[in-house]
């Protein structure tokens, strides 16, 4: 579906919505990141925006880049996923949004630079001691610092604020129908002391791994912890991002007829307190299970399993 927000906003309006992202972190030989101005906002930020549908988080960096500053990059480090609520945006035309940002480092390839006149109108490398000069918004400075740091995948921790779902994904099928959206999740690699893997006996009689989909109000952490208490009567703790994924490996129908995109953040979490008992609603059986002897699986979870527990 191409240009998927403006037909998106065709459907719902300005109503908020927790729209997927990618942000490239573009750096130049000497380290420098790129920031550009933008047009629609007076701030500088980083090259980025909305997934189309079928496109991985790669693939709309690659293409945001070279659209909006005329750079050709690489993306590599995976260097956070940015989700809180604190980085909700209102944008001059009234569009409200719930931030699933993916943040990647890239290196250049190519290209020169060429801002688009439209979305871009100048194009800056800037180094970390030059960022606060800067006006920059509180997600794309704290991106940048992240960037800068080259520390582990970040996350935002789980949110504490009350999911709204009364406007969440929910909401929006009496206005679009069954076409398919691009919705958020969050997937949990949990193991015990001997390795195994805990997974979840869906509805559908096929195993996978704890997981949900995100709420406008609750960061994508906020997700894991949320599904984690509703469905398996346990409280857990995410430690690490592990990768995130999207793109058509992870388009799904559901039995209603409904099709979706799923931009998953997949966490490797620890059970912090409770005793297993699964909600028999959602969740019909709780086991553990040797990585290598799963079961019958979902086979996108199956997937992720496999690169949670091979060498990365």
């Amino acid at each position: 579906m191409a240009d998927y927000i403006q037909w998106l906003r065709s459907k719902i309006g300005s109503r908020k919505v927790i729209l997927a992202y990618a942000t490239a972190l573009i750096r130049d030989e000497r380290g420098r990141l790129l920031f550009q101005r933008r047009s629609d906002f007076d701030w500088w930020g980083l090259p980025g925006g909305a997934l189309e549908v079928g496109e991985s988080f790669a693939e709309c960096a690659q293409r945001e880049a070279a659209e909006e500053t005329g750079w050709r990059v690489q993306p590599g480090r995976l260097v956070g996923v940015y989700t809180s609520p604190d980085y909700d945006v209102r944008y001059p035309n009234g569009d409200e949004v719930q931030q699933f940002t993916v943040a990647l480092e890239c290196r250049l390839t190519g290209g020169a630079s060429r801002p688009d006149g439209a979305e871009t109108t100048a194009n800056r490398f800037v180094s970390a001691s030059d960022l606060p000069a800067l006006a920059v918004p509180r997600w794309y400075a704290d991106m940048a610092d992240d960037c800068f740091a080259g520390g582990p995948p970040r996350f935002d921790p789980p949110h504490t604020r009350q999911p709204i779902t009364v406007d969440g994904w929910r909401a929006l099928r009496p206005l679009i129908g069954p076409e398919r959206i691009i919705v958020a999740g969050a997937g949990a690699i949990i193991r015990d002391g001997a390795g195994r893997v805990l997974l979840t006996l869906r509805r559908e009689r096929l195993w996978g791994i704890p997981a949900g989909l995100m709420e406008l109000g609750e960061s994508i952490a906020g997700t894991l912890v949320r599904e984690a208490r509703e469905e398996m009567n346990v409280e857990v703790a995410p430690r690490e991002l592990l990768g995130v994924f999207t793109g058509p490996e992870t388009f799904h129908t559901y039995p209603d007829g409904n099709r979706v995109q799923i931009a998953s953040a997949l966490f490797r979490a620890d059970i912090v307190s409770g005793s297993l008992r699964p909600d028999a609603t959602e969740t019909l059986d709780l086991q553990w299970f040797d990585p290598a002897a799963l079961p019958e699986m979902v086979q996108r979870h199956r997937t992720l399993v496999q690169f949670a527990t091979s060498d990365r």
